[in-house]
């Protein structure tokens, strides 16, 4: 069994993939508590983690494709002041904390030769780069349980434990405000509408007859988006949409909030009583602060993604397309899974 005493984590892909990633860290913490546990992600993600418990430092950098091209020439010098950075910390263990064959992750692990690495084979057996590789284990999991495998040569085994997050103090204290100043003491209902993948797309149509039916029960309602053109290469965003829904329902009782910044994201969700949200990123957040959810799931497997011991409903029409949901469907599975707009938005999960 190995013991280790300076751990790096690298997980460089995206929001959902990341905060899946937590409860590695807190097992880690668990088994090992006098270890340096430390991660390596993108700009775009980091946030989730910020102020992790579980993780005594965080290095990021930034993908050059989320920079302006006048940025990524200094983007990647920054990346060699932080290989610099890590070969300087002597880490003694990395895990690719992916849950296949992780060659992005092997471009940083491959400037570290003190450590050993720790990463699942290809499925074809492929493991160069890897002191210690694993074979996946392909029966049906859920991510989570996938990458939970890869403590086993530390010696931790079992159930993984709930996704960790929390919001960032500033960013909850300045969306509370916002919320009690347009919507008043009532805790909303999260509508967010964005997604990356066009098979977990709904129509305005079906978000605006959702909002207007949570209204009418009872409920504020805040709405959620990337913004942005959706057009745009480097952050696409939901503007239009968000705007043709806002016209479109015109009730005060409706709280328009883009959001710019993750940390707005996750004080948003935090600050909520459930959400309505299709399958990405955003739903992991959601799940990772305990809300209950309605998922709506396109051309993606519910049983591997699925919201992680949280409680939620997963709708999933047949054509495996977001757009082909009946909002009667949508809105029997929000009568049943939101609790009653009693609460306050003050309140925590």
């Amino acid at each position: 069994m190995l013991e280790p005493q300076r751990i790096l984590f690298i997980r460089r892909d995206n929001i959902g993939d990341l905060v899946c990633t937590t409860p590695l860290f807190a097992a880690v913490r668990a088994r090992f508590p006098k270890a340096y546990i430390a991660l390596l992600a993108n700009t775009y993600c980091a946030p989730v983690v910020a102020g992790n418990p579980d993780l005594d430092r965080v290095y990021v950098y930034a993908k050059a494709k989320h920079l302006p091209p006048r940025r990524r020439l200094a983007a990647y010098w920054d990346r060699v002041r932080l290989v610099r950075e890590l070969r300087a910390r002597r880490f003694d263990h990395v895990v690719l904390a992916a849950a296949s064959y992780y060659a992005r992750g092997l471009e940083f692990a491959q400037w570290l030769p003190t450590a050993r690495v720790i990463g699942f084979a290809s499925d074809d057996g492929k493991r160069r780069g890897l002191d210690v590789a694993l074979a996946r284990d392909k029966r049906p999991r859920h991510e989570v349980e996938d990458l939970f495998q890869l403590l086993a040569p530390f010696g931790i085994t079992g159930k993984p434990p709930s996704l960790q997050l929390r919001a960032e103090p500033t960013h909850r204290d300045q969306v509370r405000a916002a919320i009690h100043a347009a919507l008043g003491e009532v805790q909303p209902v999260a509508v967010h509408i964005s997604a990356r993948h066009p098979s977990n797309r709904w129509h305005a149509d079906g978000y605006q007859g959702l909002i207007r039916a949570l209204i009418a029960q009872g409920h504020v309602v805040l709405l959620l988006w990337s913004p942005g053109e959706s057009g745009s290469a480097t952050h696409p965003g939901d503007d239009a949409l968000a705007q043709q829904i806002v016209d479109g329902v015109a009730d005060p009782r409706l709280l328009a909030l883009p959001t710019a910044r993750l940390e707005t994201l996750v004080a948003a969700l935090e600050a909520s009583l459930g959400a309505v949200l299709s399958d990405g990123g955003a739903m992991h957040v959601a799940a990772a602060l305990g809300k209950p959810l309605v998922c709506l799931f396109g051309d993606s497997d519910p049983a591997r993604w699925h919201p992680w011991q949280c409680p939620h409903i997963v709708l999933q029409p047949a054509s495996r397309c977001v757009r082909d949901l009946s909002l009667s469907a949508v809105l029997t599975a929000a009568r049943n899974q939101m609790p009653s707009p009693a609460a306050k938005p003050g309140g925590t999960s």
